[in-house]
């Protein structure tokens, strides 16, 4: 089984557009299209002290709608908005984000759950 939770290395530039790729997979890592899903979601936060919703993302459906595409290979395109990289902290230089994605197949009788955790820059002076 995968890890649950992926760090990416690259650091992403305050309030600019993310592109953020990988594959959905069931619990014997087969991948997952889209027409197996029954829900895809996505919920942005800052990984500071009191965890706050970004952009008022929260539980947000991108299965092939707003922010994700997924093929029927299982390959997930999510797209951060400018407005979803806005640091939580303010002066602070930099901070973790975390993309909490979750989805269920077989009509929600099964469910699966990834974090993709990421840097975001201040561009401020």
């Amino acid at each position: 089984m995968a890890e649950p939770r992926t760090i990416l290395t690259d650091i992403v530039a305050e309030s600019t557009t993310c592109r953020i790729t990988g594959a959905l997979v069931d619990e014997t890592g087969a991948a997952l299209g889209s027409s197996s899903l029954t829900t895809l979601t996505l919920t942005l936060y800052a990984l500071t002290d009191t965890l706050p919703i970004i952009n008022a993302v929260d539980g947000v459906n991108i299965l092939n709608t707003g922010r994700g595409a997924i093929d029927a290979g299982g390959n997930l395109t999510l797209t951060l908005t400018p407005a979803d990289g806005a640091i939580q902290a303010t002066g602070s230089p930099s901070e973790m984000h975390r993309a909490l994605l979750k989805w269920t197949w077989l009509a929600g009788a099964k469910a699966g759950a990834h974090e993709i955790d990421f840097r975001v820059r201040n561009l401020d002076k």
